[in-house]
């Protein structure tokens, strides 16, 4: 029943993957934008032992809660639709790149964070010449990695309601029209 795939579909589950792919970036760079501060605040160097444990535990918590349970917790939250997902994907990556990036920054060249500090700047400071610079391909390759994570998680989020192209793939099944599926995947 898969083949041929009925093309018939194609303009509908087009448009279903761009959204696919839309909320997948968006839900990236949400969760970029929460990471990011997050990751510094979980570096001893930047926000002493005490908070920095503290941020990293609530790191790991975000990040055992899988995508898609996320994305039901926000479709119930904020109702069906691209939103919950992007919510969804967002949480979840924030999570994700936050431990990411702490141990990025964990692996600078102390010597370079000596150096900074003793010409005798702030913490914020530190960050801003030190910390950051010194990890940003890093936090480059794995907010790329994100992203591809994101696309691949962001394709069954449909299945919970929470928009692109998993709708058009659960709606296939459960209609038992498996040709359009085919299309679908394809």
């Amino acid at each position: 029943d898969l083949v041929p795939p009925d093309a018939s579909v194609l303009p509908a589950v087009a448009g279903a993957m761009v959204e696919t792919i839309e909320i997948a970036f968006a839900g990236t760079m949400l969760g970029f934008a929460g990471a990011l501060p997050l990751a510094l605040a979980a570096n001893d160097t930047v926000s002493g032992r005490p908070v920095a444990g503290a941020v990293r535990m609530f790191l790991a918590l975000v990040r055992t809660i899988p995508a898609l349970l996320w994305a039901i917790l926000f479709v119930v939250a904020v109702g069906l639709g691209a939103r919950a997902g992007v919510l969804g994907l967002a949480m979840y990556s924030m999570g994700y790149m936050g431990k990411l990036f702490a141990d990025a920054f964990d692996d600078i060249d102390p010597e370079v964070v000596e150096a900074i500090r003793g010409v005798g700047v702030g913490r914020l400071q530190l960050a801003r010449f030190a910390i950051l610079p010194e990890a940003a391909n890093a936090v480059l390759a794995q907010t790329l990695f994100v992203f591809e994570y994101n696309v691949r998680a962001s394709s069954i989020l449909g299945f919970v309601g929470a928009g692109g192209i998993g709708v058009y793939l659960l709606g296939y099944v459960q209609s038992l029209q498996y040709d359009r599926l085919m299309m679908a995947i394809l």
